[in-house]
């Protein structure tokens, strides 16, 4: 891990050693402080070992673990009379790695690294302290990049653009392969790749009111070839979106009110959400793949969200002025609409 040194785990070792821990759990919080204790003051630690004593453990929050357990052990130092936190910030920490703006952030699967991306570069940070484990990655010029993941492994990022998708290979730092198509996705137990591919006509990407013959095609996720190149094909289509994980094909009909969702496994008897006649304009999964939301440009927005285990459906009406991503939280059962 970049900047995190063996003096910085001998810190935390350091800490640890000599503690009255009851609990795995009260342990588990414990070593989470720690931690942010250490990511919070690694620059001034890292110049000197003092620094612990003279600019970290003074300006711990008064109601953290490292605070309420160490600064009483330290009474001949610096003490801070106003403006003490008492709690560790909600940003965790601010990573400035590029010059340009960043259109895109997305995590691995197990959120240990995130890759933050520019129209040119990418870099490749740990999510603990936001510093970089490789990269800057200079990316191929095929136009604007629409969207971007991780493969299931956490070695490959696809980098979607227009009418096309790149596999990027994090280790080596260079384009793997190239595959054509539209939406993308990795199927999330085995690593393949889905991609949809219209079949006739001219799909500019901008969903408008015309409808579209689309196939989904298979490709090996390690050398790009491709193992189906029919393996679902749905006819009228206005609206199309792979879910995260790869399992699901949302498709919205331009002929009919409804929404069907096709399983990626058999491809057979899709279900069907209804909803009332309105011009769909944002067709999303969350981030878990369990939840479908769509979404109108009529008026005020009005949102439909299904629930894909008990099918099912709420609905309500927001002013949103900019395209819809769904954030769902691991902790709650909520998802945040940005």
């Amino acid at each position: 891990m970049e900047g995190m040194s063996l003096g910085h785990f001998s810190v935390i070792h350091l800490m640890l050693a000599g503690q009255s821990i009851n609990s795995d759990h009260e342990l588990t919080l414990f070593i989470n402080n720690t931690l942010r204790f250490v990511s919070t003051f690694m620059i001034p630690i890292s110049q000197r070992a003092p620094h612990v004593y003279l600019s970290a453990l003074p300006f711990a929050p008064e109601e953290s673990h490292v605070a309420k357990k160490f600064c009483p052990r330290v009474p001949n130092t610096l003490a801070i009379t106003q403006g003490k936190p008492s709690q560790w910030p909600m940003v965790v920490f601010t990573a400035e790695h590029h010059n340009t703006p960043v259109q895109h952030v997305v995590f691995s699967l197990d959120e240990s690294t995130f890759a933050s991306i520019t129209s040119q570069t990418m870099y490749v940070c740990d999510s603990e302290t936001g510093h970089r484990i490789s990269g800057p990655f200079e990316l191929p010029n095929y136009g604007k990049i629409y969207d971007a993941c991780f493969s299931p492994d956490g070695k490959h990022i696809l980098l979607e653009f227009y009418s096309c998708a790149v596999v990027w290979d994090i280790e080596m730092g260079e384009e793997q392969f190239r595959i054509e198509g539209f939406v993308f996705a990795f199927i999330h137990h085995d690593g393949r790749i889905v991609s949809a591919c219209e079949v006739d006509g001219d799909w500019d990407g901008s969903q408008d009111q015309s409808a579209f013959r689309m196939v989904v095609q298979l490709w090996d996720s390690g050398n790009g070839t491709l193992i189906s190149n029919r393996l679902l094909e749905v006819n009228d289509v206005a609206h199309i979106r792979f879910s995260p994980d790869g399992h699901f094909l949302a498709v919205g009909r331009r002929s009919e009110d409804v929404i069907e969702l096709w399983n990626l496994e058999d491809g057979k008897d899709p279900r069907r959400f209804a909803y009332p006649h309105e011009k769909l304009s944002i067709l999303r999964f969350s981030p878990t793949s369990d939840t479908l939301m769509a979404a109108s440009s009529e008026k005020l927005c009005h949102i439909y969200l299904w629930r894909l285990d008990t099918q099912e459906m709420v609905s309500f009406s927001h002013d949103f002025n900019y395209t819809l991503h769904v954030i769902h939280s691991s902790l709650t059962y909520y998802l945040f609409i940005e």
